[in-house]
């Protein structure tokens, strides 16, 4: 069973996907100014969204769900946001857009974080 965890609500479903349809159709209504999450315990703590679709990007923290998977064979991962899947996705095509810049380097990276992490190597700490 699948609760909803809604301020006041508590409604139990059988799937993931009915609970994902009753919040959408009666907690996130189309046509606001703002969106706020009002699941129990929320770390946003009622921190609104101005966006609609960020709003359920968000929801999915609370329901684990993950509607994007990778369509590359034998690859099973699933995504909550559809730019996680588009990154993973360069790791099947070994694209590594994130060139270390560095004179003399020559590592790569799929990930903008990855190389930020990279280009620690290259500082000399001051002591």
């Amino acid at each position: 069973m699948f609760l909803c965890l809604w301020e006041n609500c508590e409604q139990e479903w059988t799937t993931l996907e009915a609970l994902i349809t009753h919040v959408r159709n009666d907690h996130v209504a189309q046509g606001k100014k703002f969106y706020v999450c009002r699941w129990k315990n929320c770390r946003r703590n009622q921190k609104p969204f101005i966006k609609r679709h960020k709003m359920y990007n968000h929801f999915r923290t609370h329901t684990g769900e993950k509607p994007f998977q990778c369509d590359d064979e034998g690859c099973q991962r699933r995504f909550s946001r559809l730019d996680s899947l588009v990154t993973h996705k360069k790791v099947h095509s070994n694209i590594r857009p994130f060139q270390c810049k560095v004179p003399d380097c020559t590592k790569a990276y799929f990930h903008a974080r990855s190389l930020r992490k990279h280009l620690r190597c290259h500082t000399v700490p001051s002591g």
